[in-house]
């Protein structure tokens, strides 16, 4: 593991050990949402902090060792824990198996009424969204039972703080005067200048808390060190090395956010365990139980596999994700191979079937910090290589060359309201050619009714072309590894339609004049390009 790894570790803690109903109450949670708001004592000094209200931090829990508290950590999901790398890095086997994860603690002189139950004292926190911001000098929070006073006593009664963040290019500034050579920080700091308020020994593990506008509490760093507790840092420069102190330090969440659901699988309300399904047919449903909307901050992953010759199906039968133009909200991804975005869903209108001419694809659900649906059920099915979809299409991902491409019925009329899409990977180095042979399609200025419209990106952002009317059009590359071709038309005048052909082209060739197309005899798989 890499240091920058190391900085950050995910501790596997099964839950069921300690609590046998966390995992059914876990379900439908709201993440980042006590039910106990926080309340402050500007005048009362964790160091400089006061006591929490019981059930203000249902997310933290206390790490104890032979029933000592060691470390905090924070509560992700039923299964896992968030916490410090160094909290375990030394330990041994026998240690990490002795240790205790103590869920809605408060008091650890006293067993907590709600301790070591899911529900309104222990809840899981809010991981940041990939690419949510918090500034700096946004009020965050740090709760736990650490030290009060450096080299003071351990806090008895959970304590809690309110710490600004620091703007990065001062906390890279400071951890300089301490550590001269820090390079590629993977950290944050947050703490006033003059000192008075830190996190301490003790602390270590716990979670720094930001606030999103509509309430909600997110994990925007982890306690990891700092020079003294709540010491000054004005001028550090200045003093003598031995003398120079810091502000608190936090491994910086968002730095790691991608990894951690990736190596993490933070996943919850999994229809199916671990997210993986193989076979001929199955059904995802999410959430699992009818009646209730999906959580926010929630991210979910389905692998998909069938027999190695089929092609899979997925039809929705369901579909209710919160709306947005570029689904940048709620939405659900299909991919395919290895990791190739084949369409992004969100919104509540009924979705056409996608085609996938892969045995293997995953689906990828994420929500953000507000407005939830119902969710979604999807149908997949193994396919024959030969299987077409209906004339009112829907999405068909391909990956092999050459191959043939028609409007629907062709060459007799295409239907109104229709929408196909096919979206075509080709291997690094080549781009796609689409040659027509036959093009007739209804012809309106600006090509508004019936069009075939050509994208270089599968999000369908970046347009190539549109076309209609009845002359054939020149070939048309893509000039990348993907091309979207989107057929619509509307409730009025039908035409012959078209049919063209596909092909891949290495674009050495294609800046040197030339058009070699891929020999499918490169390829295994009856004509499959290796992805």
């Amino acid at each position: 593991m890499s240091e920058s790894m190391m900085a950050l570790w995910i501790f596997a803690v099964l839950l069921s050990l300690v609590c046998r109903s966390c995992a059914s109450l876990l379900n439908g949670a709201n993440c980042g949402s006590p039910r106990q708001r926080s309340t402050f004592d500007r005048y009362l000094r964790i160091v400089g902090g006061s006591q929490a209200l019981y059930g203000s931090h249902p997310w933290l829990v206390s790490l104890r060792f032979r029933g000592s508290h060691f470390c905090g950590a924070a509560i992700l999901t039923d299964h896992w824990l968030l916490t410090a790398a160094h909290c375990f890095s030394t330990s041994t086997e026998e240690f990490r198996r002795s240790v205790e994860a103590v869920v809605g603690e408060h008091d650890q002189r006293v067993v907590d009424r709600w301790e070591q139950t899911f529900g309104d004292f222990a809840q899981p926190v809010c991981l940041p969204l990939p690419g949510e911001i918090f500034l700096p000098k946004t009020t965050c929070i740090v709760a736990g039972w650490g030290r009060m006073k450096e080299r003071g006593r351990m806090a008895s009664v959970l304590h809690e703080v309110q710490l600004n963040l620091v703007d990065p290019a001062i906390c890279e500034h400071i951890l300089q005067t301490i550590k001269p050579g820090l390079q590629n920080l993977t950290v944050l700091c947050a703490g006033p200048e003059r000192g008075g308020k830190d996190a301490c020994q003790g602390d270590s593990g716990g979670p720094l808390l930001c606030p999103r506008a509509d309430g909600q509490w997110v994990v925007v760093g982890i306690t990891s060190w700092g020079k003294g507790c709540g010491r000054s840092w004005i001028n550090n420069r200045m003093k003598p090395l031995t003398g120079r102190s810091s502000p608190a330090v936090f491994t910086n969440i968002p730095v790691f956010i991608k990894w951690l659901l990736r190596k993490g699988r933070i996943i919850s309300q999994l229809s199916v365990q671990e997210g993986s399904l193989k076979g001929n047919e199955g059904i995802i449903r999410y959430p699992v139980h009818p009646g209730l909307n999906y959580s926010n901050n929630e991210a979910c992953s389905w692998s998909i596999s069938v027999p190695g010759s089929k092609r899979i199906l997925l039809e929705f039968v369901k579909f209710d994700l919160e709306n947005h133009p570029l689904c940048q909200g709620d939405h659900l991804t299909v991919f395919a191979g290895e990791g190739l975005p084949i369409g992004r869903f969100c919104g509540s209108k009924s979705l056409a079937p996608v085609l996938i001419y892969s045995n293997t694809t995953t689906l990828q659900f994420m929500s953000d910090f507000s407005v939830s649906g119902s969710g979604f059920s999807i149908r997949f099915r193994a396919v024959e290589d030969n299987y077409t979809l209906g004339p009112g299409c829907g999405t068909v991902a391909l990956f092999q060359s050459p191959v043939a491409m028609q409007s629907p019925d062709y060459p007799r009329s295409y239907g109104d309201d229709t929408h196909c899409r096919w979206v075509i990977y080709v291997p690094e180095g080549y781009a796609v050619k689409l040659d027509f042979a036959d093009f007739v399609l209804e012809e309106s200025e600006g090509c508004q009714y019936d069009s075939l419209s050509v994208f270089r990106d599968f999000e369908a952002r970046e347009q190539i072309v549109a076309l209609c009317g009845q002359s054939i059009p020149p070939p048309v590359l893509s000039f990348g590894r993907v091309m979207v071709v989107q057929f619509m038309t509307d409730s009025s005048v039908s035409a012959r339609g078209f049919s063209a052909n596909l092909s891949v082209i290495s674009k050495k060739d294609l800046q040197n004049g030339e058009h070699e197309v891929l020999d499918e005899e490169e390829n295994d798989d009856s004509g499959l390009l290796p992805l």
